[in-house]
């Protein structure tokens, strides 16, 4: 029986190093890295506001109609997307409070749909319960100190960026 022989991949040696040295460097700058994810967040939002006025002009030539909605969204979305790009360090302050209320949120809605799991099995309806009741403490305390939940994500991301750099340096091999 044959095995298949794969060669050295130096994409992914390269890509690797450039994840790691992204990883260390958003470590070690911590307010690059939130300003850099809020000039992201500011493109997106920039994208999606435009892509809304123009689907508000499809819906108009197609249906007849204008939607006040999408007119709405489109033009906030815009705004909220140059805040982010061109005032950068406010977008951080409010990436840390979106960071908190997704972890209240989320947490809500997994111990509102806990008791379906009650029927399955209790020992992990107790402890999906429990560890969503630790899930939404954590969420208020990330919600009244932004800086935490600021540092927190940084963390994220920069071990996201290490891991994904190491993973791809060992396949490169």
């Amino acid at each position: 029986m044959q095995t298949a022989k794969r060669g050295f991949d130096w994409f992914s040696l390269v890509v690797g190093i450039i994840l790691v040295i992204a990883g260390i460097a958003s470590f070690m700058r911590p307010d690059a890295t939130l300003k850099f994810v809020s000039i992201c967040l500011g493109i997106g939002l920039l994208v999606k506001g435009i892509y809304e006025l123009w689907f508000r002009q499809g819906i108009n030539n197609w249906f007849g109609e204008k939607s006040g909605w999408l007119l709405f969204m489109g033009i906030i979305d815009i705004i909220l997307g140059l805040l982010f790009i061109f005032r950068a360090a406010s977008g951080v302050v409010v990436i840390a409070y979106i960071f908190a209320f997704w972890f209240i949120f989320d947490s809500i809605a997994e111990i509102a749909t806990a008791n379906y799991f009650k029927r399955l099995n209790r020992g992990y309806y107790v402890a999906m319960l429990i560890l969503n009741i630790l899930a939404l403490l954590v969420g208020f305390i990330l919600l009244f100190n932004p800086l935490i939940a600021a540092s927190t994500l940084v963390l994220i991301i920069s071990f996201y960026l290490l891991l994904i750099g190491f993973i791809k340096i060992i396949q490169a091999f």
